[in-house]
Parts: structure tokens; sequence; C-alpha cells
């Protein structure tokens, strides 16, 4: 779904992005902790609203930029937030294309970071086989 990647388009704009039935995520200055390369990042700001109707200045702004009807918009975004929900109640995290991710913590509680929560996962080198179980000896 191609509506994802006007989101943080949207974000920087409006300083807010509303997800129906997800939540609010708003700037709300400069991040306390400075990014890697010393330059200070937005920090954003999340609250979870299952109830969060969908924001009709968000399905004016994907129109415009994708230059199609409202009516497609706010279809593709029900899809989208469908999509996003039903992998989240498998216990998945989800990404939010530009913006972070999210995932369910202990209490069923939605919760919002800029980075990814899984640990990035080292590649193993191959271990030698004996020759002796190499491939060849059953052959």
């Amino acid at each position: 779904m191609k509506i994802a990647q006007h989101f943080r388009a949207f974000l920087e704009r409006h300083h807010y992005l509303q997800l129906p039935q997800i939540g609010r995520f708003e700037v709300v200055g400069e991040n306390p902790v400075a990014s890697e390369n010393g330059s200070a990042k937005k920090w954003i700001n999340f609250s979870a609203d299952k109830d969060q109707a969908t924001d009709s200045n968000l399905v004016t702004f994907i129109s415009d930029n994708m230059k199609i009807e409202s009516c497609i918009t706010a279809s593709d975004l029900g899809s989208f937030i469908g999509s996003i929900k039903e992998l989240l109640i498998q216990g998945f995290e989800v990404e939010i294309p530009g913006i972070g991710y999210l995932h369910f913590e202990s209490g069923n509680i939605l919760k919002f970071s800029g980075k990814n929560i899984y640990k990035k996962t080292t590649q193993k080198s191959w271990k030698k086989i004996p020759a002796a179980m190499s491939s060849s000896f059953w052959l």
C-alpha cells in the first residue's frame, strides 16, 4: 500500500499523525538524546487510542499527493490499519514507514519506539565439517 509513504511527510508538515483505531503521533520537539552523528532529531510522542477517528486532513493530504479520490484513500487507509492491527494482535512488531515501530507490551499496552526492538542477528560462520561426515561420504 503506497499510502504509508506519505505518513512522514504529513507528520513533518502538520506535526501530528492520527491513525484511525491506532492512535496519535505528535512531534514534541528535539530528541533529548543526540543522534549518532551529533545532529538533533525530532522527538515523537505516541498516544494509543483504539477509538481514534479517521483524520480527514490526512485523507485529503494523501489523496492530493497521489492524485486519487478521497474515498479510495480512505479505503486504502482502512486496509492498512486492518493489516497493522492483525499483525499486532499476533504479537508482531509493526513498522509505520518513516515513523517508527509499534508493539504490544505485557498488559496489552500498545507502545511506540523509534527503533526496532528485535535484536540484530549476527551471522554465524560456517563450521568446518569433518571429512568423514561430509556429504561426499554418503555418496
